[in-house]
């Protein structure tokens, strides 16, 4: 049957190792007066901020914004926004993984924007303008960089969403040599992430042959790239084949949107503090062959990007296979001592923030299914850190 749809705007894009050398002509391109970067403490240590500040020195006058560790917040998105509308006609840079990005494109619509950030959240209000902004992933996973989505967590530690036009911004720079001394950890969820956003996307009840055009293409990335990444930290080729797949993943749900993975995801993240690629990885994992159950047509061409010829039935395998060649559970390492609870978990993923993600999923749990959903995720995350206990006795 035919099919009405509408795509989002495309954000202009700088790909290629020494990219980050393009950012001064940008930034003159937009007419800003000052420059706000915005990162966190982990990038802020490895000296590419100061790297950026001599790079505009003869541009714009750069202002610092370090976010606290951890997911963004509130209180953080506030307080960049004051840092902000202090500034004389400010370019806001978001320099960083998906916190960082997901600060900088909340900060500079809410720069120009006016109250708190709590008053837009779930688009209780909507944005009133918003200051130029360039986006710098220094990690290849959330697609950030080019959604008109940022996750934030509340007062209650719940994370929530915000959205609109306004958080695109005018640019992107795509530079791999900025991902090189990426851990493996980090490595292996954020490339997780992009590939969970690329399969809901292609498979959610938004799908569209847009969609299916650039999420289908990250699939056939990642599943050639990641592993590399991995086990060749300095192969750039890799790397940027990395990051251009988790842009075309962003892009995916920016114009299709997410399913059960981020429904649990969310509600691990809200629960545990989980990062989130780690923990849609879990979600994707412990649920897929559950979600292909009678949807063996719509993940067919999921299968196939991924490894060609295999069919549906094969992807939970495969899926699990390319997360073991990640080295996903070296990611699981900082949560050995976590315990979880179904039964909390089952109530956090029908919480209203995450019922949207759940009613996009290929197929939507009815009342009988979010216990079971929720236990074989604990199973799986039980099972994951055993596993990584005995191959961690073996190898002493």
């Amino acid at each position: 049957m035919p099919t009405n749809f509408m795509t989002g705007r495309q954000v202009p894009l700088v790909v290629g190792a020494g990219a980050l050398s393009r950012l001064p002509e940008l930034c003159r391109a937009h007419g800003a007066s000052s420059a706000l970067v915005v990162t966190d403490a982990g990038i802020a240590a490895t000296g590419l901020v100061d790297r950026l500040a001599t790079l505009l020195g003869d541009t714009l006058p750069v202002t610092r914004f370090t976010a606290p560790t951890g997911e963004p917040t509130l209180a953080t998105v506030d307080a960049g926004a004051k840092a902000a509308r202090e500034l004389a006609s400010p370019l806001v840079i978001g320099l960083g993984g998906g916190t960082a990005l997901d600060i900088a494109k909340l900060v500079a619509a809410l720069a120009e924007s006016p109250g708190a950030m709590a008053d837009y959240l779930l688009a209780r209000s909507p944005w009133t303008g918003r200051a130029p902004a360039v986006m710098i992933p220094t990690t290849s996973g959330t697609g950030s960089e080019v959604t008109r989505t940022s996750i934030v967590a509340d007062d209650r530690g719940r994370k929530q969403w915000a959205w609109g036009d306004e958080l695109l911004p005018e640019a992107v720079l795509l530079d791999p040599e900025l991902t090189r001394t990426l851990p493996t950890p980090l490595t292996a969820a954020t490339g997780l992430d992009a590939f969970v956003h690329a399969l809901e996307a292609t498979s959610g009840q938004g799908r569209h042959v847009f969609i299916e055009a650039s999420a289908l293409q990250a699939m056939r990335l990642i599943g050639q790239a990641l592993p590399r990444t991995v086990s060749v930290p300095d192969d750039l080729e890799a790397r940027q084949q990395m990051q251009v797949a988790a842009c075309l993943a962003g892009q995916a749900i920016d114009n299709g949107g997410t399913g059960l993975g981020h429904n649990i995801g969310h509600a691990l993240g809200s629960l545990y503090h989980l990062p989130h690629g780690v923990a849609v990885t879990l979600g994707v994992e412990a649920t897929l062959a559950w979600t292909i159950e009678g949807r063996e047509a719509v993940f067919a061409p999921a299968a196939e990007a991924l490894a060609k010829g295999d069919t549906a039935h094969d992807l939970p395998a495969r899926f699990s296979a390319l997360a073991d060649a990640a080295r996903f559970d070296t990611a699981l390492a900082p949560f050995a001592d976590l315990e979880m609870d179904a039964e909390a978990l089952a109530a956090t993923m029908q919480a209203e923030e995450n019922a949207p993600m759940a009613d996009n999923a290929a197929r939507r749990p009815g009342p009988d299914d979010w216990h079971a959903l929720a236990e074989a995720t604990v199973a799986l995350f039980e099972r994951r850190l055993s596993c990584r206990d005995v191959v961690q006795e073996e190898s002493s």
